[in-house]
């Protein structure tokens, strides 16, 4: 609470001081850089973060809007496509441009999302994993998530008796996580998701299955779009790009594993949606060298990383980077949107 006080002052300090503003004149003057925002989740109410999935990457509606009308007032808002443009040519983009982009495709996107882009007339991207669509239902990691934070303490998941070892191993980590108190058990969680993340999918498939084969499913887990909806997206304006078939980490499997994830996934949007998709989300922010070459040779024009902080139209389009946006970097310490600690954060992340 102390830091979080500590954060609020300094950010109003920065904010009300114009610091920020002389550095968006100058941004406005040079032309050169954008900014790239990443948007996973927008809820109805705050509290179906905590309850229902990882709270990192959650917004909620009301603070989505407060935000979007922040940033209009202070940036100028470009599609992908506009800025992948500029960046071929090698023409200034228009000052102070920011893109906003959603990876995952979360329903909640269609019902708290796109009504706000709509009114204000802004464009989005949206990147999706093809396989999740597919399958519908929910995405894995936040029914993982659910479970283990809900599960009472001391319970042990290695009685699920496996013949495989490493899926033995993987319900041993549970354990020690669900041995610590429920409210200490989030950076555990995460890692432990991002472990998984690391697997090839096939064995992950196998280890969840094994998981929930005897676990009941929580009541109510934040839904995967439909392709039907995400054609309404795409209808409304919004780019839709590639997020891998499987939310493959791309750098945890072969490259010709990797380049399936990359050429399967385009291939279907293109062949569902009928258009052309040449942008892509690398997930977790992964990627190498050899990822790099590899999207460029699935036919793609920019991809995007987590690395965090500007950028150039002079820079790598296959390596852009973004800023990612949760309620904990928007809002104050009573949980309500801020423009000090929101643009505080922006500046702190270029």
């Amino acid at each position: 609470m102390i830091k979080r006080r500590i954060k609020f002052f300094l950010s109003a300090i920065f904010y009300y001081a114009a610091a920020f503003h002389l550095i968006r004149w100058w941004n406005i003057l040079n032309g050169k850089r954008v900014t790239i925002l990443t948007f996973h989740r927008v809820t109805a109410q705050k509290e179906e973060q905590d309850r229902q999935g990882l709270p990192t990457i959650s917004i909620s509606a009301e603070n989505f809007e407060s935000l979007i009308r922040f940033l209009i007032r202070h940036y100028r808002i470009i599609s992908m496509r506009e800025f992948v443009n500029c960046a071929i040519k090698g023409v200034k983009v228009p000052g102070n441009s920011m893109i906003i982009s959603f990876d995952d495709g979360y329903k909640e996107l269609l019902e708290n999302a796109l009504p706000v882009l709509r009114q204000y007339e802004l464009p989005a991207v949206l990147f999706v994993p093809t396989g999740a669509i597919n399958d519908g239902g929910y995405f894995w990691w936040d029914a993982l998530h659910a479970l283990l934070q809900t599960a009472s303490t001391g319970l042990q998941f290695s009685r699920q008796r496996s013949s495989d070892p490493a899926i033995s191993n993987y319900l041993k980590m549970m354990d020690t996580i669900v041995a610590k108190k429920q409210d200490t058990r989030g950076p555990a969680i995460y890692q432990f998701i991002d472990k998984l993340q690391e697997l090839n999918a096939e064995l992950r498939e196998r280890f969840l299955d094994h998981v929930f084969s005897s676990e009941k499913h929580q009541p109510y887990l934040p839904r995967v779009m439909t392709w039907h909806e995400i054609e309404e997206m795409s209808q409304a304006g919004w780019e839709i790009g590639s997020h891998t078939v499987n939310h493959q980490f791309l750098t945890s499997v072969p490259g010709d594993a990797a380049l399936q994830e990359l050429t399967r996934s385009k291939e279907e949007v293109e062949r569902r949606l009928n258009l052309e998709v040449f942008c892509f989300s690398y997930p977790g922010g992964k990627y190498s060298e050899e990822i790099v070459r590899l999207v460029q040779a699935a036919g793609y024009a920019c991809a995007c990383n987590s690395d965090e902080g500007l950028n150039s139209i002079n820079g790598n389009l296959f390596k852009l980077k973004r800023i990612n946006i949760s309620d904990d970097n928007v809002t104050d310490a009573k949980s309500r949107f801020s423009s000090a600690i929101t643009a505080w954060h922006l500046f702190l992340k270029r």
